[in-house]
């Protein structure tokens, strides 16, 4: 386990007497760091440097911060070397995200198919649109590549906040505000064939129902199905107060840049917010997994982690990153 190296830096985060969170912080190459390591990491957050030109810094008072301009084919060529030496410590089951521009994503995705079978892309709207552009479509979205290499990665289904979608519960009865679940197939797949009648009506799904007579029935002794009489549908009952949120889409847009408030400061140029870091943890990590960010910035990822009882290794070659990072775990 990274034997031997920067030990002053291997902070332990006790939560209770059961659980113990390990985040540790090294300075120098990302490559060379992970090749020593023999730990299989669960969850890889990968947040590199885009090939922008530019030279960020956190402020024109400070050099804090790097040039991120690469030359001819150099970018695509860190990039493969850094995602070759992740793919070796990633568990079989485990999950590499690369988070990037939507603007620099191309270069980032072909590289990304050289060593993942299975990618998908979440779209994070990072902000609002901006007054400044004249001459171009504001960039406001960033892609997050989720990569594995099994269709049977580790997953946990996050709901969020129904939100605007709350007049859906225009319906009322003695039990609550309700929405209409759909319980007719359409001509797509083939349900359960039988009918249902009441009051003389007959309700019929050509195509089959989604659940079975004896549980149709039961819904319908407790009073969960509504019955649209002129239609001749039936319908399930999906009252507000039960309702736990609905499942996370990969358009996050409720997610947004953090600002320069005390609440989570901009330690390091391009940080991300913590909020984000939680969710991806949430959805591909479970507590007291191993976590690596092998271009960990201000080790926001190293935050999220000590907060969620999950271990991390945090790598990056700039010092003022690791100094920033120190600071900020302890």
């Amino acid at each position: 386990m990274f034997k031997n190296l920067f030990k002053k830096n291997d902070y332990h985060y006790q939560k209770n007497s059961r659980q113990m969170s390990s985040i540790k912080v090294l300075h120098g190459d990302c490559m060379k760091s992970i090749s020593n390591s023999n730990i299989m990491f669960q969850f890889i957050y990968l947040d590199p440097p885009y090939d922008t030109g530019r030279v960020f810094s956190v402020s024109s008072k400070d050099n804090i911060g790097f040039n991120d301009n690469f030359v001819n084919d150099d970018y695509c060529k860190f990039l493969d070397s850094c995602i070759t030496e992740c793919t070796k410590v990633l568990h079989a089951n485990g999950v590499l995200c690369l988070h990037i521009s939507a603007e620099q994503s191309f270069p980032a995705e072909t590289v990304l198919c050289k060593h993942f079978k299975y990618i998908n892309k979440i779209f994070w709207k990072r902000c609002h649109g901006k007054n400044t552009v004249k001459n171009k479509l504001g960039a406001v979205i960033d892609i997050i590549f989720e990569c594995t290499n099994t269709k049977n990665k580790k997953f946990n289904l996050v709901k969020v906040p129904l939100g605007d979608t709350v007049w859906a519960f225009k319906n009322k009865d003695d039990r609550g505000n309700y929405s209409l679940g759909a319980l007719k197939h359409d001509r797509t797949r083939k349900g359960h064939i039988y009918s249902i009648t009441k009051d003389n009506v007959k309700y019929e799904a050509p195509y089959g129902w989604k659940i079975p007579l004896e549980e149709m029935n039961t819904l319908i002794a407790q009073d969960r199905i509504h019955f649209a009489v002129k239609a001749k549908n039936l319908y399930k009952k999906v009252y507000e107060h039960e309702h736990n949120g609905k499942p996370l889409s990969n358009l996050w847009d409720d997610i947004h840049s953090i600002t320069r408030t005390q609440k989570d400061p901009r330690l390091y140029p391009t940080q991300k917010p913590v909020k984000l870091l939680e969710r991806l943890l949430q959805l591909y990590t479970d507590e007291g997994d191993w976590v690596l960010d092998p271009v960990a910035g201000s080790g926001t990822t190293g935050e999220a982690c000590k907060s969620h009882n999950r271990n991390a290794v945090l790598i990056d070659k700039n010092k003022d990153a690791c100094d920033i990072m120190t600071k900020r775990l302890l």
